[in-house]
């Protein structure tokens, strides 16, 4: 899908013609987004360009040399953006900025909610935005407030199970369910998403790095104040994921410690309760042997005897228990 965006007097319009058109795109042409492209629109923006677009397993590599390139004084520029943050499946997926001149491509195959939020915001009303520096600038803002957001959805994550781990006894008290297997799922899935985020900060901040810097390309002083502030911004997020994933793992373990604690007080609870047993279990053995004849057998308290037997052989050792604290 190609989208056209073209500055008109000083504004960041969206050219809804030139999407639909097969010919030369505009010369005012200040950002062209293309999401999923077909070969047909891929040569069409390579044709304005003057050189072939990254493609799919170009982004996806790891270098930084392959990620942060100038090639004939075209800027290639390749970030790992978070999609998919709202659901139970994150993703990261690659994001080509090209500059060119005065015309910036963006190329991705999955929409960044950065990217949607920002063409909706162009195609209802133009934004004085006429550079494609500046385009750039924006749409990189929109990525790290993005990630802030979900780290920040995070954090309140964290906060709500870390109260639930360290709330209260080991054990649930009466009418209380407790859910260790939700409990942990939600941990794991939070520190995916942590560590997505991660992947993502770590990518823009090479790259901002890289802008602002000022090597291998003429950065205007605009753009390299920007991208010391964004860069500023980026790593104080790194940061800030950093602290969540070492919180992912304290309350990981803590978990996995409450876990062993409630299973090691529940063997406690049934050993405790088996040695109870035990000595009435042992008196009812003994008076029930079937023999011919056995002392007291004929006795008219015989019956109730082993009865207030069996009885005392329960109280006492749990009298002897209690005294011990052992329940």
């Amino acid at each position: 899908m190609l989208h056209v965006f073209v500055n008109d007097g000083g504004l960041l319009r969206w050219d809804k013609a030139a999407d639909a058109a097969l010919g030369p795109l505009p010369d005012s042409v200040v950002w062209i987004d293309l999401l999923n492209p077909t070969p047909a629109e891929l040569a069409r923006v390579e044709a304005m360009v003057g050189m072939p677009l990254p493609t799919r397993e170009q982004m996806a590599e790891i270098e930084e040399s392959s990620r942060l390139r100038v090639v004939n004084g075209v800027l290639s520029l390749t970030v790992m953006a978070l999609v998919w943050a709202d659901t139970d499946e994150p993703r990261l997926t690659a994001v080509g900025f090209v500059l060119a001149g005065r015309c910036l491509v963006t190329v991705h195959h999955i929409d960044p909610k950065a990217f949607l939020a920002f063409r909706r915001k162009v195609s209802h009303a133009p934004i004085p935005l006429a550079t494609a520096e500046s385009v750039m600038g924006a749409l990189v803002d929109g990525l790290i407030d993005r990630t802030a957001a979900v780290l920040r959805r995070a954090g309140l994550e964290l906060d709500t199970i870390n109260r639930r781990a360290f709330r209260g006894p080991a054990l649930p008290r009466r009418g209380e369910v407790m859910d260790d297997s939700g409990t942990l799922k939600r941990i794991g899935n939070t520190g995916h998403l942590v560590g997505k985020a991660h992947v993502s900060l770590a990518s823009v901040i090479r790259m901002l790095e890289f802008l602002s810097s000022n090597e291998g390309w003429n950065t205007r002083k605009p753009t390299r104040r920007w991208a010391r502030t964004a860069l500023q911004d980026a790593a104080g997020l790194d940061e800030y994921s950093a602290f969540l994933s070492s919180k992912v793992a304290l309350l990981l373990d803590s978990t996995l410690g409450r876990i062993n604690v409630e299973q090691n007080e529940i063997v406690k609870i049934v050993s405790i309760i088996t040695v109870l047993l035990f000595p009435p279990t042992l008196v009812a053995s003994v008076c029930g042997m079937n023999f011919s004849w056995m002392p007291g057998s004929d006795e008219s308290f015989g019956y109730p005897s082993a009865l207030l037997l069996m009885l005392l052989s329960a109280l006492l050792p749990m009298i002897f228990v209690r005294l011990r604290r052992w329940l």
